[in-house]
């Protein structure tokens, strides 16, 4: 199972994915953390893409492979979903897998309050306007309301409830 944690800039991806592991660590379900902005992180980036996604899908085919020889059972991705075809790629990347889009869904407001700690200068500009970009894209995209897929509302609910919630929903544990 792929599961793909997903949301605008400062949703919490990756700290919802880290707690994610967390718990199925302690539920004893092997697992493996997949950050795509870090399998895509390389400069510059080629015009027509930006965001360096297709280096990711292709970094993300050779670093599950691993994970799988080594007996994965879960791997957890953060990362953004922009359009059904992106779980075309993961499975394009991991052929088999079944994938799971989970969908956090944090208030604007509180993405720019996050935003505000996290970010500074030209990074916090680009970020709080990138954040309801996003949410534009994916609310137009439906993303997260595939069957099979979720629909977070994170609101201040810690990381750590946030992923217990979805190991429940999704069935991901004994």
């Amino acid at each position: 199972v792929v599961v793909v944690i997903t949301g605008p800039v400062g949703a919490g991806k990756t700290t919802t994915s880290i707690a994610l592991t967390d718990a199925l660590i302690a539920h004893r379900v092997p697992n493996a953390l997949i950050d795509m902005d870090y399998l895509s992180w390389a400069w510059p980036a080629p015009p027509e893409d930006r965001f360096n996604s297709r280096l990711g899908y292709r970094n993300l085919a050779f670093v599950a492979a691993t994970y799988r020889e080594h007996g994965i059972r879960v791997m957890v991705m953060a990362g953004v979903v922009e359009e059904e075809e992106d779980r075309d790629r993961v499975l394009a990347a991991i052929p088999g897998a079944r994938v799971v889009i989970v969908r956090l869904r944090v208030p604007l407001a509180l993405i720019a309050e996050r935003l505000h700690v996290r970010d500074s200068g030209d990074d916090l500009v680009w970020s709080l306007n990138r954040a309801p970009e996003l949410e534009g894209i994916m609310d137009a995209a439906g993303i997260g309301t595939a069957p099979g897929d979720l629909i977070v509302d994170v609101g201040t609910r810690t990381p750590a409830e946030v992923a217990a919630e979805i190991v429940a929903r999704l069935g991901l544990a004994p």
